[in-house]
């Protein structure tokens, strides 16, 4: 079999272009999705007290602000009108910020807060604005709710995020 190297080197060069455009896009769609997060999901839709979110963020230099955001997804008609959670971060060297946080999920008239399509529901949630990152290196996060019951039920999952 004879191949014409001429032709493929033709060829390639033609589909050059298109292979540079996916590459980029490929790049880009990794960069747009590099936020930092983690996620627990409930199959049985009940955040068992034991469940706790955890989240190692590595923070690339000293004095750094970020949010520190929660995403849940939940059962409409949920029995409670908040979530009482607290937010554990610890620094590099070891220093530990207890933050408590109330997930409000129903307003003063008993309106769901989440953006809710049929019988789910999702909210997200600022749990702590401008969070000062002091140190670099890897931070641990960690969520956990501190309803007086052994699970909160109705939850489908739950995730925190870093921006």
């Amino acid at each position: 079999m004879n191949v014409n190297k001429p032709h493929l080197m033709h060829l390639f060069l033609r589909k050059l272009p298109y292979l540079l455009m996916c590459a980029i896009g490929f790049i880009m769609c990794v960069q747009c999705t590099s936020k930092h997060t983690a996620q627990l999901d409930f199959p049985k839709n009940r955040w068992y007290q034991s469940d706790v979110l955890s989240l190692n963020f590595n923070n690339s230099s000293a004095n750094q602000l970020h949010s520190i955001k929660l995403n849940i997804s939940y059962i409409h008609g949920f029995q409670f009108s908040e979530i009482p959670l607290e937010v554990y971060v610890t620094s590099p060297l070891h220093q530990i910020d207890k933050i408590p946080f109330s997930l409000q999920l129903l307003d003063q008239n008993g309106t769901e807060l989440g953006d809710c399509v049929g019988d789910y529901c999702d909210m997200k949630s600022i749990l702590i604005k401008d969070y000062d990152f002091t140190e670099q290196g890897i931070y641990k996060i960690k969520v956990l709710h501190t309803f007086k019951h052994d699970y909160l039920p109705n939850v489908l999952s739950v995730a925190v995020q870093v921006d």
